[in-house]
């Protein structure tokens, strides 16, 4: 499992067959935008990088030796070869509800 601020990706066995393809945007492909700064969770888009979604849910696969993810407040992460599910953390608030970190 690796976090990156309000993102959290984690491993998984495969792409579901029905997911679709996501192109990348002029910065690379888009894991998360924030809302608070306008910022963005970018991957480089290389060829050895692909995005998929499927019901809301991403799916990253690093099919080179690592993708690095980047975000303007944030450290990089280096994610090495493997398929990650890609979701937004969740916090609870004082009335113990979930609610969606936001950047």
């Amino acid at each position: 499992m690796y976090r990156h601020g309000d993102v959290w990706l984690e491993r998984t066995d495969a792409v579901p067959a029905d997911a679709k393809r996501v192109a990348p945007g002029a910065g690379g492909y888009v894991l998360a935008e924030g809302e608070a700064m306008g910022h963005a969770h970018t991957v480089e888009a290389t060829p050895d990088v692909e995005l998929y979604e499927r019901d809301g849910v991403l799916y990253l696969r690093v099919l080179g030796e690592s993708a690095t993810v980047k975000h303007q407040e944030h450290a990089a992460s280096v994610l090495p070869r493997g398929t990650y599910t890609v979701e937004r953390q969740r916090v609870w608030d004082s009335a113990n509800a979930a609610r969606t970190v936001a950047d």
